[in-house]
C-alpha cells in the first residue's frame, strides 16, 4: 500500500491527535501505529533544492553577462539571444519532463527567470514606453500559464508577488487611476489556486492582493481630501473584523489574515494623530481591547498577540517620554519575555484541551 505524504505541520497534528486517542482510550495502541504507517511526512529535497538554486544562480549569471556586454551587442543579436535562451529552456524542460522531472521543472524556472528579465531588456533595447511596474505584469501575464500547465505553486506564488509589486506604480500609489484589470488577475489566481491544489502561501497572496485594490480605491476616491488615515484604519478593520466573523465558512488562511488586517488597522487607529479629534483614540482602543478579550475567551491565540502589541504599544507611547532610555528597554524587553511565557502557556493549554 503507496503511503500518503503529508506536510511536516500535518504530520504533527496527526500525530498528537493520535497521541491525544491514545490518552483517552479511543484507539488502541496497534491500531495507532497502522495508521501512523498510512502517513509518511515530506522532506526537504536536498536534488530539489540543489537544481532549483542552481537554475536561480544560471540565469543571473547569464542576464549579468547578457547585460555587462549590452552596449557591444547588436540589437538584432541580443534580441536573438534572449529568444533562443528562452526557447532553449522550455524545449530542454519539455524533453526531460518525462525522465527527469526535478530537473525539467529547473529549467522552466530557469525559462521564467528569462522570460522576465527579457521583457525589461528588450523594453530597454527599443525604448519602450510605460511605467517600470508595468514589466512585472506583464511578466506575471507571461507565467501564470506556466503555473498551470505544469501545475506549480511556486510559480504561481512568484506570478502574486510580481502583481503586488506593479500595483506599487505611482498612478495607483497617488490615486490616479483604479486598476480594473487587475480583477482579472485576482480571479486567475484564485481559480488557479484551488484548480492546483490550494496552498496557503498562495491563498495568503491572493488575500493581500484583493487589499491592495481595495486600498487603490481609497487612493482614487481620496487623493484630494485632507487627513484620511482614520478613514483607510477603519475601513481595514471591518474588512479584517468581516474576515475572522466567517471563520468556518471560509479557509483559515484568510482568517489568519483577517486578525492580521485588523490588528494593523487597530494599531494605526490606536495613534492620536490619525483621527481628526485627537481623544478618539482612546475610546477606540478601550473598545478594540475588549474585542480582542472576547476572542481570546474563544481561544483566539492570534488575539492574544494583538493584545500584546496594543499593550506594548502604549507602553512606549506613555514611558518612552520621561524614563530613561535604558530602563524602557529593560522594563519592555520583562514585558516582552512575559507575553512570550503566557503566548506558550496558551498554545500548550490549548493543545492539551479538545472542543
Amino acid at each position: 500500500m503507496s503511503k500518503r505524504k503529508v506536510t511536516a505541520a500535518d504530520w504533527r497534528v496527526i500525530k498528537r491527535e493520535l497521541e491525544f486517542m491514545k490518552t483517552n482510550g479511543v484507539l488502541e495502541v496497534d491500531k495507532i501505529n497502522e495508521i501512523e504507517r498510512i502517513y509518511e511526512p515530506k522532506r526537504v529535497s536536498f536534488t530539489k533544492t540543489l537544481l532549483y538554486v542552481g537554475a536561480i544562480l544560471i540565469g543571473v549569471g547569464i542576464l549579468s553577462f547578457v547585460a555587462s556586454n549590452w552596449a557591444e551587442i547588436g540589437k538584432l543579436t541580443k534580441f536573438l539571444m534572449i529568444i533562443g535562451l528562452f526557447i532553449a529552456c522550455f524545449f530542454t524542460g519539455y524533453k526531460m519532463e518525462s525522465t527527469l522531472p526535478k530537473t525539467a521543472k529547473s529549467f522552466y524556472y530557469l525559462g521564467a527567470i528569462v522570460f522576465g528579465a527579457g521583457i525589461f531588456l528588450v523594453g530597454q533595447m527599443f525604448h519602450f514606453g510605460g511605467d517600470f511596474q508595468d514589466a512585472f505584469l506583464w511578466w506575471s501575464l507571461g507565467i501564470m500559464p506556466l503555473a498551470w500547465v505544469i501545475r506549480d505553486k511556486r510559480l504561481l506564488l512568484g506570478a502574486g508577488i510580481l502583481i503586488l509589486v506593479s500595483m506599487t506604480d505611482a498612478t495607483i500609489f497617488n490615486g490616479e487611476v483604479i486598476p480594473y484589470w487587475i480583477l482579472l488577475w485576482i480571479v486567475s489566481i484564485w481559480w488557479l489556486n484551488n484548480k492546483i491544489g490550494f496552498s496557503a502561501p498562495n491563498g495568503f497572496i491572493h488575500g493581500l492582493l484583493q487589499l491592495a485594490f481595495i486600498a487603490s480605491i481609497l487612493n482614487y476616491f481620496l487623493h484630494d481630501v485632507q487627513d484620511t488615515e482614520y478613514i483607510y484604519g477603519l475601513v481595514f478593520l471591518l474588512i479584517g473584523m468581516g474576515l475572522v466573523l466567517m471563520e468556518g465558512k471560509i479557509r483559515d488562511i484568510y482568517v489568519s489574515l483577517g486578525f492580521l488586517v485588523h490588528g494593523v488597522a487597530a494599531l494605526l487607529l490606536s495613534l492620536e494623530e490619525t483621527w481628526p479629534n485627537e481623544w478618539v483614540y482612546l475610546p477606540f482602543s478601550f473598545l478594540y481591547v475588549v474585542y480582542l478579550f472576547y476572542y481570546i475567551k474563544k481561544g483566539s491565540l492570534f488575539s492574544i498577540v494583538l493584545l500584546c502589541m496594543m499593550i506594548f504599544r502604549f507602553y512606549l507611547d506613555y514611558t518612552f517620554a520621561f524614563l530613561p532610555k535604558s530602563l524602557v528597554f529593560i522594563i519592555g524587553g520583562i514585558i516582552l519575555l512575559g507575553f512570550g511565557f503566557y503566548f506558550e502557556k496558551q498554545r500548550k493549554k490549548g493543545r492539551n484541551h479538545h472542543a
